[in-house]
């Protein structure tokens, strides 16, 4: 037989410091030393039950003093950082203080069993289940506990690690095991040190309390973290940002936003370090341009309402974003973006990535169906000047003919007509011009597109087509 003392964590956390430990070293008290559990029966029986008998409990606590065995489901260590105000913020000066509350991670049935070797008189047994169903946690107080005095180990526990204290003659510890220091009374139970404050232990210079020692457990070690299993490297195409906010920024900023959005993504990748051939930076390992035929990200913005503002931000990389670029797309969306200072465009900026997968995702009339007439949706910007004798229609013709051999040979011959830069179109090229240019705006053009045969979209050319402009759309 056996005294069985069931303790269950529901939130599936257990939280103590061992003694003599800072708690920003954020190590964990586990098992719950025999000290600590003599202490919470101490205090329940002042606090929660009073009406049991001082005989009773005294003679259970010595019983108790005895180095116990433990059961311990899997488990894994854990903190959380919290940062508070210290009295520095009373004189307007903002600081903060960091506390570190470290804890056990409780898997299977969340319970933590106590085993001590014999049996207890029938009073002492009654004392303790009384005890032990008042407990409301153990150690800190987030350990919400729900203990239980039990006639056996139940059958759930078998599969629970086994910690034992180890001997003194340099016992050695078993496979999956790693040593615990805990603290223990030393016998007989000495109740005046059990009940000192840890002020008193401080006041007479001690480091324990007097008449404890240190005991070498051997528990079994974490588990290992499980992580989620690592996503294929399938490539994605297309991710969608939803731009929030009161007032959506004007499709006349497109260029900037679309430069400031991709220069974050290109620093969350440099800070993750580790080289490699970024479709999503357009740059190959060395810091170079890639030279693939314009297959890296186009950051284009959508106009979702026709009311002239940015409502998504769309990503399309015909050549694919490995996992890690979405990811650095999504921790860009979940932080404030802007123009840097000195350019027109929007400041403080937030977004949400809310899809991600192929080009199925793209907004109807950039990809199918099929289409042989195509107009701007964006102004196309001639990536050369045209020459002084050269007819306009001529420059543009040539221009495109080239921007679409760029990109493969999926276009076949196609007619070109032009007009001259709307009003409408007026703000896309003006501003990022101006930080570097100030005299000079490059020209945009409306531009209809008739294909001998029915293509695909999406369509962008030009010179910033990478930035929002030169897109088309279809009309039929």
């Amino acid at each position: 037989m056996a005294v069985v003392l069931a303790m269950r964590f529901p939130w599936g956390r257990y939280h103590a410091t061992p003694w003599g430990r800072y708690v920003n070293e954020g190590a964990v008290e586990l098992p719950p030393s025999p000290w600590r559990l003599l202490r919470t029966l101490y205090s329940i029986w002042q606090l929660r039950a009073p009406e049991l008998d001082a005989h009773v409990v005294n003679g259970l606590l010595a019983r108790l003093a005895v180095p116990p065995s433990y059961l311990i489901p899997p488990y894994r260590v854990a903190h959380s950082r919290h940062y508070y105000p210290d009295t520095r913020h009373h004189a307007g000066k903002a600081s903060t203080d960091k506390a570190v509350d470290a804890f056990a991670v409780l898997d299977d049935d969340q319970t933590i069993y106590a085993i001590w070797p014999g049996e207890l008189d029938p009073e002492q047994h009654d004392a303790l289940a009384r005890l032990a169903k008042s407990i409301p946690y153990i150690g800190r107080a987030d350990s919400t506990c729900e203990a239980e005095l039990l006639p056996a180990v139940p059958p759930s526990a078998y599969g629970h690690g086994r910690a034992e204290p180890l001997g003194l003659d340099g016992e050695e510890l078993g496979d999956g095991h790693e040593p615990a220091e805990v603290l223990c009374p030393e016998l007989p139970l000495d109740l005046t040190a059990l009940v000192m404050r840890p002020a008193d232990v401080r006041g007479r210079k001690l480091l324990f309390p007097p008449s404890t020692r240190k005991i070498t457990y051997a528990v079994p070690a974490p588990s290992r973290v499980s992580r989620p299993a690592r996503r294929t490297e399938e490539r994605t195409s297309v991710v969608r940002l939803a731009v929030s906010g009161v007032v959506q920024p004007p499709m006349a900023h497109a260029v900037p936003l679309m430069d400031a959005l991709r220069g974050a993504c290109i620093k969350v990748l440099t800070r993750r370090g580790g080289a490699f051939d970024s479709m999503l930076a357009g740059k190959s390992a060395d810091g170079r341009p890639l030279a693939d035929g314009h297959r890296h990200a186009h950051f284009l913005p959508y106009d979702a309402d026709g009311d002239g503002r940015i409502d998504e931000i769309i990503v399309w990389a015909p050549g694919g974003l490995v996992p890690r670029e979405v990811d650095a797309l999504d921790t860009v969306a979940r932080r404030e973006i802007g123009v840097p200072s000195g350019v027109t465009g929007p400041r403080d900026l937030t977004m949400l990535l809310t899809a991600s997968g192929h080009e199925d995702l793209l907004p109807a009339g950039w990809h199918q169906p099929a289409a042989r007439h195509w107009t701007s949706v964006t102004p196309f910007v001639p990536s050369r000047h045209r020459k002084p004798r050269q007819e306009p229609a001529e420059f543009l013709r040539q221009e495109v003919l080239r921007e679409l051999g760029y990109r493969g040979e999926r276009f076949p011959e196609v007619l070109v007509t032009a007009g001259n830069l709307g009003s409408e179109f007026a703000g896309f090229v003006r501003h990022r011009w101006r930080a570097r240019k100030p005299n000079g705006t490059p020209p945009g053009y409306r531009v209809d597109l008739e294909f001998a045969e029915p293509v695909e979209g999406p369509i962008l050319l030009g010179h910033l087509s990478h930035f929002g402009l030169g897109l088309f759309a279809a009309t039929g």
